[in-house]
């Protein structure tokens, strides 16, 4: 009997148009609902207020989208590889001291240029999974379960090879402390103004500076042998963003 030939499984010109222009609106859709569920909080914003802002019609939004749900969902997944792959690319540096340090750079830095970014990302509007879970089978979202692992294993082999002052011997009590620290440095530089920064600052004083002063007490404070100063740059302007 003869068989049929393999019918082709390669995309024709057409349906490689069609997949590009799918995936150039979808990435619109997730722009601007990145940015209104910042700016308007998760309940207010549903897919009907966002497709008049990228001009089109409700029913279309649902073509790309089932619900705000699956939205907001593909806009963690896709914030989390971007942010992932800056932190991973950092353990390629053998020495964990300079490994630390490079890793909360690229953290931070991301963090200041992508602000709707992180505050979506590290503060996640999951209405749904509060209803849905208990407290006990909530997980944190595997951007911070990959990239604490990572930050957990450096502090450890730093630890392993005398690198950290002696009196601290439990690697999840120092990468907690980091932790802590870039993240409330980062927090404080998008979320407060001028206005409030007069009150506890110099309002003048750029990021840089900040997390060169961040870098200084972890290296004083933790590392057998604390790292010359490191003279902060421009300092009194502005880091831009």
């Amino acid at each position: 009997m003869k068989q049929d030939a393999p019918v082709s499984q390669t995309p024709t010109v057409s349906e490689l148009r069609r997949e590009r222009e799918r995936a150039e609106i979808t990435g619109r859709i997730m722009d601007v609902a990145r940015r209104m569920f910042v700016r308007d909080g998760y309940e207010a914003v549903t897919l009907r207020k966002i497709a008049p802002a990228i001009e089109y019609s409700p029913a279309a939004i649902y073509q790309y989208f089932k619900s705000k749900e699956d939205l907001v969902k593909a806009i963690s997944e896709k914030d989390q590889q971007e942010l992932l792959a800056d932190i991973l690319a950092c353990m390629q540096l053998t020495n964990p001291q300079e490994r630390l340090v490079e890793m909360a750079r690229a953290y931070a830095q991301w963090g200041v240029a992508h602000p709707n970014h992180y505050l979506l990302q590290l503060v996640p509007p999951f209405a749904w999974e509060k209803r849905k879970s208990t407290p006990q089978q909530q997980v944190p979202a595997p951007i911070l379960q990959e990239a604490l692992g990572a930050l957990y294993e450096t502090v450890k082999e730093g630890i392993n090879l005398g690198r950290f002052n002696e009196k601290y011997k439990d690697p999840s009590l120092v990468a907690a402390t980091l932790w802590a620290g870039i993240h409330g440095v980062i927090m404080l530089e998008i979320t407060m103004g001028k206005d409030e920064w007069a009150r506890i600052d110099n309002p003048e004083i750029s990021f840089e500076d900040r997390f060169l002063t961040l870098k200084e007490v972890f290296s004083d404070g933790f590392l057998k042998e604390p790292s010359p100063a490191v003279k902060p740059k421009n300092r009194g302007r502005k880091a831009k963003k």
